[in-house]
């Protein structure tokens, strides 16, 4: 299966995303890790976007200021 894997450079926040092929979405996302940290990024990973568009939720540990909890004015109002 192929993820599109999107994040940030740690320590200066430049975007950063890949296409990646991999089994399952732990594997997508070490190979982005391991892909960008040979590029000198040091990469969290915000986004893994798999088939039909669909994001798949388990790919990033928010922290908790980045969390709905803690935000929910990010939420769209159906979801609230």
């Amino acid at each position: 299966m192929v993820y599109l894997i999107a994040g940030l450079d740690r320590s200066t926040f430049a975007r950063w995303h890949d296409h990646v092929m991999a089994d399952d979405v732990t594997t997508a996302t070490q190979i982005a890790q391991g892909r960008a940290a040979a590029q000198g990024i040091e990469l969290v990973v915000a986004a893994v976007i798999g088939p039909h568009s669909s994001l798949i939720s388990d790919a990033a540990e928010p922290s908790s200021s980045a969390s709905m909890a803690v935000q929910p004015s990010l939420l769209r109002p159906e979801a609230a």
